[in-house]
């Protein structure tokens, strides 16, 4: 089995924004679907946990690091592998990207599986075919942090989730949050600036039907953008850090 998996991806129009550049949902996409058919190839994916421990896979936090922007001329090469397992419910992901052959950027996310009736935590210790996965000898020392959001926020939007937000597993896929705290923070007239870096901590799951209130402030030279519910808990927080 791999330790490492390794592709190349042409960047396509749906993947480029206004800007010129590859969408921070559209780069996300591609580490999920990178984790996905790592996984698969570990016989460590979402049909083979379903069957074998009623388990799913659900992203806790991301954390993504970029030295210049990904333009829509430009091939991206992702280098994937994952820690092994520990002690703590956390599995974690990493990522290595590349613009053609120069490196570019870094990214680590953070997985837990869940009973996909209760939603409970489960031990990754207790699935043999994840205690023996393989990992490569040096992996990121990168842990994804929790997200200290500044004290005032100020009301961007309201958000309705919808179908076309959804996944397989039922709820807002990942990939959607970055979309959401993009449009919080106008980055449609960043012109000149690329997402540098990009913190995403998923708190709560979010499914069609439910309503959340788009929050944000800047501060630390940084954006930051929550979601909450019609009761107030938050679901979501991300923090985004521009460059020229």
């Amino acid at each position: 089995m791999l330790e490492i998996l390794k592709k190349t991806y042409p960047l396509t129009a749906s993947d480029i924004d206004c800007h010129g550049l590859c969408k921070l949902s559209a780069l996300l996409g591609y580490l999920q679907n990178m984790a996905t058919e790592h996984a698969e190839l570990m016989c460590l994916d979402g049909a083979g946990l379903m069957a074998d421990h009623n388990a799913v896979w659900m992203i806790a936090r991301l954390d993504l690091r970029l030295s210049g922007p990904i333009a829509h001329s430009e091939d991206l090469t992702i280098h994937t592998y994952h820690r092994g397992v520990g002690k703590s419910p956390v599995i974690f992901r990493d990522f290595d990207l590349f613009r053609g052959d120069e490196p570019i950027g870094e990214a680590t996310m953070s997985w837990v599986l869940a009973d996909v009736d209760e939603r409970r935590i489960l031990k990754p210790g207790a699935i043999p075919k994840l205690v023996g996965s393989p990992k490569p000898a040096v992996v990121k020392d990168l842990i994804p942090a929790k997200i200290k959001m500044p004290p005032e926020l100020t009301e961007s939007m309201t958000r309705a989730v919808r179908y076309s937000d959804t996944d397989i597993n039922g709820h807002m896929n990942n990939t959607k949050y970055a979309d959401i705290a993009c449009d919080a923070i106008r980055y449609d007239l960043c012109k000149g600036q690329f997402i540098a870096e990009a913190q995403i901590n998923y708190l709560h799951e979010c499914f069609p039907g439910d309503d959340l209130l788009i929050l944000k402030a800047q501060a630390d030279n940084a954006h930051y953008v929550c979601g909450t519910d019609a009761e107030g808990k938050v679901r979501f927080e991300v923090r985004l850090a521009l460059a020229k």
